[in-house]
């Protein structure tokens, strides 16, 4: 896997997989597994795509470390401003950090 070292220095793997269209937790969980299984460190999530859970539960039940897996997401414009957004997010992926 080839990493991107951000401005900050912390390295994101370069490559992700992609949820958008996976129609459902049950679908997101085992296509994430799969993916985490064959090397993937990085997932790209969405409020928009309705299965963040399936995402989080995947990497849950990895026996992955957590902290060897990023999980990126995105906000609506109309979230911006709205302090809670984020807790919201983590809550609906089960995780404590993305």
């Amino acid at each position: 896997m080839e990493y991107v070292t951000l401005n900050n220095g912390v390295k994101i793997p370069q490559i992700a997989l992609g949820v958008f269209q996976i129609p459902d937790n049950d679908d997101a969980k085992a296509a994430c597994l799969s993916a985490l299984k064959m090397g993937y460190r990085h997932i790209d999530s969405a409020h928009h795509y309705h299965n963040e859970a399936g995402v989080g539960a995947a990497v849950r039940e990895s026996g992955i470390p957590r902290e060897e897996i990023w999980v990126t997401s995105k906000l609506w414009q109309n979230e911006y401003a709205d302090e809670t957004a984020i807790d919201r997010m983590l809550a609906r992926f089960g995780l404590p950090y993305l």
